[in-house]
């Protein structure tokens, strides 16, 4: 059985709640498990996103911060899809 499934609370790293999770039906597990994972990443999405935005505007992406946001980005992206740094 899914996590989602069992536990109702969402969090986005060791004792980072996000957010409690009713399910009504209407959803299988995995859709279930994938709407909590993206949750879950959504804070560190925008955070990634953020650093992006501002490193592309700077005309960094390529040197190290630039590089920095983007490995902000793939550690979001997992969290999406479930994979936890």
């Amino acid at each position: 059985m899914p996590p989602a499934t069992k536990f109702p609370t969402i969090f986005a790293g060791r004792n980072t709640h996000v957010a409690r999770v009713v399910v009504d039906g209407g959803l299988t597990p995995e859709e279930i498990e994938a709407n909590c994972n993206l949750i879950a990443a959504a804070p560190r999405l925008l955070e990634a996103l953020i650093a992006l935005e501002s490193a592309a505007r700077a005309g960094e992406i390529g040197a190290k911060a630039g590089t920095k946001a983007l490995e902000q980005a793939r550690k979001a992206i997992d969290t999406a899809f479930g994979v936890y740094h």
